[in-house]
């Protein structure tokens, strides 16, 4: 039985290592903006994968930049479980955080070199009493354009390009969104 296992890891690698390299080659042809992306959770236990994928959102936000790259993930149940991190590539680091108390739900914001960079979220889960620790892989063939950067735009906040912008989307994106 220890043999099949073994080589039913091994597929699962070769698999994933195959998804991720057709994955980021998804990303590279994504124009500078902002795009909602599903993403997909993984834990060596299944009690661990469950609890990944109910604690945090399918979707999340990927703002693409003249050479930066900004994620935003939203967990929930945050009345069980606190201090959330995110590490990439093995190290922690800085996120945003913003928190909403009435729907008990945290967004967290933050920079990654690389759209083949490895993302984990750690949070210490309160009933176990220690940290949890999972990947989310991106699914980038998912994204959908929310709004369009010009290649001169490298924020959010150029009032000019953007007001253009959203009355052309407003007709295309609106009815998709909802």
């Amino acid at each position: 039985v220890g043999h099949k296992m073994k080589k039913l890891k091994h597929l699962f690698t070769i698999l994933l290592t195959i998804f991720c390299i057709t994955n980021v080659s998804y990303a590279a042809s994504l124009d500078y903006g902002l795009y909602n992306v599903k993403n997909d959770v993984y834990h060596e236990q299944e009690i661990g994968m469950n609890m990944a994928r109910t604690y945090l959102d399918e979707n999340m936000i990927l703002e693409k930049t003249n050479g930066t790259y900004y994620y935003t993930v939203e967990f929930s149940g945050t009345e069980y479980m606190n201090k959330h991190r995110i590490l990439v590539n093995g190290s922690q680091v800085s996120t945003t955080k913003k928190s909403n108390s009435s729907n008990g739900t945290i967004k967290l914001t933050f920079k990654v070199k690389s759209l083949s960079s490895k993302i984990k979220a750690r949070i210490y889960v309160d009933a176990m009493g220690r940290d949890v620790e999972f990947q989310i892989i991106p699914d980038f063939s998912t994204a959908k354009c929310v709004q369009k950067y010009s290649k001169k735009e490298t924020t959010k906040t150029d009032k000019t390009d953007k007001t253009n912008k959203s009355d052309k989307k407003e007709n295309t994106k609106s009815e998709s969104k909802k």
